[in-house]
């Protein structure tokens, strides 16, 4: 096991007997302030992982410039956390259109690629952005890579859940500056939206919002809380104060890690647990 650490900015972790022609794949997950990668091999099994910060968008390019095994000519998928998004019905759904879906999130930007994710059997559509230039250095020299928006993940976990799920539930996906917030009447899909969140208050006062909104009864809903929970002193003694069935919780995997690669599973990173099919 190789791992590395740099002024808590940089971490690297390979299984014992790591081989970079071994890398068949990789899945990019990129955030505001920091990214990390998963390698896997053609198994689609984790071989190694690299996070990295960044300061900026110029300091984010170089950054992953110099990252060797991006460089390589194979299947990428990259998810971007800093973005809008539009979440689309697939009935009024429109590929060529997807830019005038964004513009309801956000007023449109020059330079930008937009994309969409299809989930649910083509019953729903998440339309995301990236700056055009950062498409372009990563799709350098790559025969096949796909962007995605970063809570295409915590979604389709959401939607492939959903048939065990109360008539009234709230899912949330905690992470540093915001959350994702998901609702369910009846086991379908009400509500979708992101959120940013300074302390525990700001989740606080959301949470209840939506609750509001939705008529939902706080005593009767669930509220199942995934991700970085603890730099908010969110627990469960303190959610149950104001919400009857308030759990935090764990996803079930998906993702398979080679020995010692695993080190990386941790509650608080969403995306360590489940990566979208």
């Amino acid at each position: 096991m190789a791992i590395q650490t740099e002024n808590n900015t940089l971490l690297k972790i390979q299984c014992d007997k790591f081989d970079a022609q071994a890398v068949s794949s990789l899945s990019l997950f990129l955030f505001d302030g920091f990214y990390f990668y998963f390698a896997k091999d053609q198994n689609g099994k984790v071989l190694a992982i690299h996070s990295q910060s960044f300061e900026s968008h110029r300091l984010l390019n170089f950054k992953l410039k110099d990252e060797k095994l991006l460089k390589l000519d194979i299947p990428i998928r990259v998810y971007n956390h800093a973005s809008p998004f539009s979440l689309v019905p697939g009935l009024v759904f429109e590929s060529t259109l997807s830019s005038i879906f964004l513009f309801f999130a956000e007023k449109p930007k020059e330079n930008t690629h937009v994309f969409e994710t299809t989930l649910s059997s083509n019953n729903l559509h998440l339309v995301g952005s990236i700056r055009k230039e950062l498409s372009d250095l990563l799709s350098e020299d790559k025969s096949d890579i796909t962007f995605h928006h970063g809570a295409s993940s915590f979604l389709s976990f959401a939607l492939k859940e959903k048939f065990n799920l109360l008539n009234q539930e709230i899912m949330v996906l905690v992470q540093k500056g915001f959350f994702y917030l998901i609702a369910f009447t009846n086991q379908e899909l009400s509500l979708f939206n992101k959120f940013d969140i300074e302390n525990r208050e700001d989740f606080l006062k959301y949470s209840l919002g939506i609750v509001h909104q939705l008529n939902f009864n706080r005593v009767f809903c669930r509220v199942s809380v995934f991700g970085d929970t603890s730099i908010y002193g969110i627990d469960e003694s303190w959610g149950n104060l104001y919400f009857k069935n308030f759990r935090i919780s764990v996803p079930f995997s998906n993702i398979q890690y080679h020995k010692d690669t695993e080190i990386f599973q941790k509650p608080e990173i969403f995306e360590s647990y489940w990566e979208l099919p």
